[in-house]
């Protein structure tokens, strides 16, 4: 076939895919409407709101939801639109940041009524992570008081080839960076409520260079779907009975064997249930806590032994029967400030029950992908870690975005079974992990056991013994701690290792190249 005929079918395929899929779009977003805020989003006064896809309307071939939360997609015209009604607590300049992923350079335009913005895309540079970046326009929206409308398109938009009506182009969303323009958000905030929020979060920032002298951790999913030795029934469903049964002593001598210098514990993780007592949160759902304080003996157990504590924070958004839960946490409401208020009460009970000897709350997972659609205060939930130590480190997950709040003090990611380190590039004042210590976290076989194991265990270590020791000893060098996952059985007792013995011998022969050479 000749090139003219070649360009021309090509042309012709797209224009009637396009057309085709016109009526498709439209009833995605007739479907979409549901999910639409119709209410004008309050812009606070002295932070930062985020406005997620989800809660603006859509016209054109715009369709949300895309392979992710609050995803928004089909930028293939100039008269694909997304808008956004904010109510301004007065008349005021705003900065505009906007969340995304494209691979292809395209001005963006963001405009409320006679004030434009009109910027080109920000090129990524950067090797892996983020997947999905922040850009910060130059300029600033000028807003009235009260009811505004926000919008955002690219002037110049033309479509991507491989673009179908659902707006998938490219990979998954915050799996790889997108060819067709994928909005995650905006954000806007006047210039003087940036400026505050960021000196706040200085004022708080705590030293994690203990965790650089420590070198490495182990991080532990005791997750409500985690599956024992043997039976077949997600922890959820026998939560008591585990919290009970756990053997302390068992679990803290396999963590010494490591050579860990500190654990990343799941206070929760797939299902909100506390191995605890937690004054807070039984006011909000009775029933999802413990007599025993396996948490606090864990603590002191390990201090004893020189071993230091993070726990780690899921919200409770997926996993075990999440629907009730969220729906008495405040997920589900109109603004979600009971959501917000909810989890900071329970944060700072925590805090201030165990005190110095909880180091922190190092990784709270899903924040940029789950919590921040909300607009929680992650300065309250940091404040209410640092209630009662200070000097606790506070980690919200980028998931695989850029920094979700300048509250932030680790680098947190989920990085999987990679051996990587994060780029130095991205990290500091301004940049899209934030101002935060370096950190990575990983697993060696999985995250946790999930199915059943039959008496025994599943899977294995995803690189040689030879691998692990070199990467621990690159990343000593590189003065970045590591913290990394073995999957352990829900059942925690003497009548069966409680980790994979193959995971086990790859962390004795860590201990040996790290602490006693």
């Amino acid at each position: 076939m000749k090139k003219n005929n070649r360009e021309f079918l090509c042309g012709l395929l797209l224009s009637m895919m396009l057309s085709a899929t016109t009526v498709v779009c439209a009833q995605e977003v007739e479907k979409a409407a549901t999910l639409q805020q119709p209410e004008a989003i309050q812009l606070p006064p002295d932070d930062v709101a985020h406005l997620v896809g989800r809660r603006g309307s859509r016209t054109g071939h715009l369709i949300g939801n895309v392979q992710g939360n609050n995803v928004v997609a089909g930028f293939y015209t100039p008269q694909d639109i997304i808008t956004w009604t904010v109510n301004a607590p007065k008349e005021d300049d705003y900065a505009v940041s906007v969340l995304y992923s494209m691979k292809e350079q395209q001005d963006i335009e963001i405009r409320c009524g006679e004030s434009v913005l009109v910027v080109p895309s920000l090129l990524r540079t950067w090797e892996h992570r983020p997947f999905f970046w922040r850009q910060e326009f130059p300029g600033l929206l000028h807003l009235k008081a009260g009811v505004n409308q926000i919008s955002l398109r690219l002037p110049d938009a033309k479509p991507v080839a491989g673009s179908t009506a659902r707006g998938n182009a490219g990979p998954k969303f915050g799996q790889g960076v997108t060819e067709a323009f994928h909005l995650f958000s905006i954000e806007l905030g006047t210039p003087a409520a940036r400026k505050a929020r960021l000196t706040r979060a200085k004022e708080i920032r705590s030293d994690a260079s203990w965790m650089i002298d420590g070198k490495y951790g182990i991080f532990v999913h005791w997750s409500a779907l985690s599956q024992g030795f043997t039976g077949n029934e997600p922890r959820a469903k026998w939560f008591q009975k585990s919290v009970e049964m756990f053997d302390v002593k068992v679990f803290a001598d396999a963590i010494e064997r490591t050579g860990a210098a500190w654990i990343t514990f799941t206070a929760t993780h797939q299902g909100f249930y506390w191995p605890g007592p937690n004054a807070a949160l039984d006011k909000i759902a009775p029933g999802r806590t413990a007599k025993r304080d396996l948490l606090g003996e864990i603590i002191n157990e390990l201090d004893r032994r020189g071993i230091r504590t993070l726990f780690y924070l899921h919200t409770g958004y997926n996993g075990y029967d999440p629907k009730v839960w969220r729906q008495t946490l405040g997920a589900n409401d109109a603004d979600a400030k009971r959501f917000s208020d909810n989890i900071e009460a329970i944060l700072r009970e925590c805090s201030l029950r165990y005190g110095e000897k909880l180091k922190g709350f190092g990784y709270i997972d899903g924040s940029l992908s789950w919590d921040y659609q909300f607009n929680p205060s992650f300065e309250g939930w940091a404040r209410a870690i640092k209630a009662g130590n200070p000097a606790a480190l506070v980690g919200f997950s980028t998931n695989r975005g850029p920094a979700v709040s300048p509250f932030s003090d680790l680098a947190v990611t989920d990085g999987g079974s990679e051996l990587r380190q994060p780029d130095p590039m991205l990290i500091g004042t301004g940049r899209q992990l934030g101002d935060v210590t370096p950190a990575w976290w990983c697993l060696m076989d999985t995250w946790f056991f999930g199915t059943p194991l039959n008496g025994k265990f599943a899977g294995r270590p995803r690189h040689s013994t030879e691998e692990y020791v070199d990467f621990f000893q690159r990343m000593e060098a590189a003065k970045i701690p590591v913290t990394i996952n073995l999957a352990m059985t829900a059942d925690v007792t003497d009548e069966h290792p409680i980790f994979n013995p193959q995971c086990m011998a790859v962390m004795e022969e860590v201990r040996k190249a790290i602490r006693e050479k």
